[in-house]
């Protein structure tokens, strides 16, 4: 397999990974609009910090697939 083949086929892992973050994130989105009255606080916050890291996580995910982009215009 060639180094170029590599790269396509990390990049497809980690647009796999970016779109499902952003899945993550509006079905936490989805739940805690639904059901913030009913939950107690612990599994709010337990959502809350699920929110957080899905977001910090897409960035993270977004900078890996930016990279890869800019290493295969490279070879």
């Amino acid at each position: 397999m060639s180094e170029l083949d590599k790269k396509k086929a990390e990049l497809g892992f980690w647009e796999k990974i970016f779109f499902a973050l952003f899945a993550v994130i509006f079905g936490v989105a989805g739940w805690f609009s639904a059901n913030y009255k009913d939950a107690d606080a612990a599994l709010l916050i337990a959502t809350s910090l699920i929110f957080i890291f899905a977001i910090i996580f897409v960035v993270v995910a977004y900078r890996k697939v930016k990279r890869i982009i800019d290493e295969i215009g490279e070879l």
